[in-house]
């Protein structure tokens, strides 16, 4: 609080440490309320991740139901036709078409961004995050990713200080 209460036109400390720190994150807002590009590394890469995602969100359902089946009907002794007659069989099977439709959409992302080379630390960041994801589900897949990576902070500076982001003979590439 200032030393003024009555004083209009005086500001708290604690005000102005406030909006400073507020600066960057309005800019940012603006920024990440508009989103990346669609067909941008950065676009591409949000796709993949919203649809792997959604895919965990639906494997966890599809495994939520599954348990439900295994303690109330003893699931896995039924045949396939049995389990689609089961309260919770629709369900499954819907969600199944669904991870399919977006397995394909995230093979088809991956070879897209693949195709991409990156040209900033934010696109850099992005093909790490996808790499970071797909090695908790398919480890090995990311080798092209990892790559790419390497190879833009192999030869890329801070903008700020100048220097590289990887000292000359580190890079293994």
């Amino acid at each position: 609080m200032s030393k003024r209460k009555d004083d209009l036109t005086s500001v708290s400390r604690r005000t102005v440490l406030g909006a400073a720190s507020a600066t960057p994150s309005i800019c940012a807002g603006v920024e990440a309320a508009l989103g990346p590009a669609p067909e941008s590394l950065v676009g591409q890469c949000a796709q993949w991740l919203r649809a792997d995602l959604e895919t965990y969100a639906l494997s966890r359902r599809w495994a939520a139901l599954e348990i439900l089946a295994v303690s109330d009907y003893d699931y896995f002794r039924l045949d396939d036709n049995q389990r689609r007659l089961l309260p919770m069989g629709p369900e499954m099977d819907a969600i199944e078409v669904e991870l399919d439709v977006l397995s394909k959409e995230r093979d088809r992302r991956l070879k897209a961004i693949v195709a991409l080379e990156p040209r900033n630390m934010h696109e850099v960041a992005s093909l790490l995050v996808i790499a970071a994801r797909m090695d908790l589900s398919m480890p090995g897949d990311t080798a092209p990713l990892v790559h790419q990576a390497i190879m833009f902070l192999s030869s890329a500076r801070c903008p700020r200080c100048g220097e590289p982001y990887v000292p000359p003979g580190l890079s293994t590439v």
